[in-house]
């Protein structure tokens, strides 16, 4: 009787928002304001769009075009199959940022996981990418140098998501919750289904782990990027990331060292979920950049126009 009630109660939650196809799936994107640049956000691993960007995006000018979107398996867009892989998830971040930007200039702002995803999509350099934010950075050699410490997520943990998710003991368990906002009924709902588990899949295919990052043997040039890490005295009261936070950020310095171009900023007080945690931060980077990347176009209009003149 339960499951029943639970399955009722656990229906999904129309989301308001653009779509777009990607290999015949269909993924739902959100964008405020007008005109150019173009700043697309990439979520963290097992994060939702909706809850991580759109209190952001909604503080930004409207002079320039913001955009977040839910990668395959999150929020409003397909499932996800159970062995797509970072490569893929680039490819679907660049057909999406064609999709909405054409030719014009963007600016990628990544958290944790995306950041992966997004250097992943500035090396292969089919966009008009004029500027890379990474907030707290995943890093490609991760899980070899926490080894230990920070252990990826295991087997285990995908498969008793699998159970959970087959014989509704959390849904059942969120009939009896009062929430305080729709998107933490609907958070709920979707970390206790199927579609949680098959994300978690996604990384387990790949065993957990990343590319080492001097495989890729990338260089950014003088690509302006900016490493935003967390702040080692917000775990001081935390023994299991506490003992993480030089290793952190030793990573991070090396994802700054890609481009030429680029600053490593430390967030006062911020833990890894930056954006939740300093968002005024954030805002304040972002339009930071955006001026920079619209006075350089300008300038560059400006000489082709000279140029032409003579």
């Amino acid at each position: 009787m339960l499951r029943t009630i639970a399955f009722y109660q656990n229906q999904p939650v129309a989301l308001s928002g653009s779509y777009f196809s990607f290999n015949e799936k269909e993924v739902r994107y959100v964008c405020n304001g007008n005109g150019e640049p173009y700043v697309v956000f990439e979520t963290g691993f097992g994060s939702d769009s909706e809850a991580t960007w759109s209190f952001i995006v909604n503080q930004l000018p409207e002079s320039f075009t913001a955009c977040y979107y839910d990668r395959l398996g999150h929020g409003g867009s397909d499932d996800v199959s159970r062995t797509f892989t970072t490569d893929e998830k680039s490819q679907l971040q660049e057909s999406l940022v064609k999709h909405i930007a054409g030719e014009k200039p963007v600016v990628l702002v990544a958290h944790s996981y995306g950041g992966i995803i997004a250097r992943r999509t500035a090396a292969r350099a089919k966009l008009n990418l004029a500027a890379l934010i990474l907030l707290d950075s995943a890093h490609e050699n991760q899980h070899t140098v926490l080894r230990g410490k920070l252990d990826p997520i295991s087997d285990s943990v995908k498969n008793w998501q699998y159970v959970n998710a087959m014989f509704g003991f959390s849904q059942i368990k969120n009939i009896f919750k009062e929430y305080d906002s729709p998107i933490s009924k609907r958070l709920d709902q979707y970390y206790s289904g199927l579609r949680w588990a098959h994300v978690l899949s996604t990384y387990r295919n790949e065993k957990g782990f990343y590319t080492p990052l001097e495989d890729f043997n990338y260089d950014f040039g003088v690509l302006r990027m900016s490493v935003m890490s967390h702040d080692k005295e917000a775990y001081a009261g935390n023994p299991r990331f506490s003992g993480v936070v030089d290793d952190w950020d030793k990573m991070q310095k090396s994802i700054a060292e890609l481009s030429d171009n680029s600053e490593h900023i430390i967030v006062k007080g911020a833990t890894h979920n930056i954006p939740g945690d300093s968002p005024e931060v954030v805002i304040a980077k972002i339009t930071e950049t955006v001026r920079f990347v619209s006075t350089q176009a300008s300038s560059s209009i400006y000489d082709k126009a000279l140029k032409s003149d003579l």
